[in-house]
């Protein structure tokens, strides 16, 4: 009997020094904070800016090639209005070559061997973007679409032309952009005694002007 009673004694003294010791444990505040907190910097660059001048001259240089026959090279200019951020207005007019080569035996199917065309489109920048040069410098750029209709001088006769594209272009400083364009130019012809719709087309180079 008297060793139950000195085992429970022990007992509860035991219990009693530990809840002593959990008592006196330190109570650390809880603190809402990040233990690692990422650096925050805000990088500042420069952006380059597209010129308020809302007209751009825009010579151009590159390849034309008439379906059914050979690709030359094709040199022109472009003038274009810009009506809005996103919206333009232009006139192009392009000067090319046709060889008849491709048919052989010196059969002779043009009278004429130049091309000339003029169109007027309407455009759209359809995604303004911008390049990263450095971590301080920007450059502006655009992916965009042109469609419109225009004049073909083929095989001495005049051919009503549809024709759209799309380009890309990249602003270097606020007057002067540099780019390229893929185009097609379709219009009928009877060129080689059937009539047909022929596709034709066009890539080219550019250097603009804000004016």
């Amino acid at each position: 009997m008297m060793n139950k009673k000195w085992i429970l004694f022990v007992f509860v003294c035991l219990l009693n020094q530990v809840g002593m010791v959990f008592a006196q444990a330190p109570n650390f505040p809880k603190s809402e904070d990040p233990l690692i907190a990422p650096p925050s910097e805000r990088i500042d660059f420069k952006e380059e800016k597209i010129d308020q001048e809302f007209i751009e001259i825009t010579p151009y240089y590159g390849f034309y090639g008439i379906d059914g026959f050979s690709t030359s090279n094709v040199m022109g200019l472009n003038l274009a209005l810009h009506l809005t951020e996103d919206v333009f207005f232009e006139g192009n007019y392009g000067i090319s070559e046709v060889s008849d080569d491709s048919f052989g035996g010196g059969l002779t199917i043009f009278t004429d061997t130049d091309l000339t065309y003029w169109n007027v489109n309407l455009g759209y920048n359809l995604f303004p973007g911008q390049i990263f040069l450095t971590r301080n410098r920007t450059l502006n750029s655009t992916i965009y679409i042109v469609g419109g209709a225009g004049l073909t001088e083929f095989d001495a006769k005049s051919r009503f032309t549809f024709n759209f594209g799309t380009g890309y272009k990249i602003f270097f400083t606020d007057w002067m952009d540099a780019g390229f364009r893929l185009s097609l130019h379709s219009f009928e012809s009877d060129v080689t005694g059937v009539k047909e719709q022929m596709f034709n087309l066009e890539g080219i180079v550019s250097v603009a002007f804000f004016f």
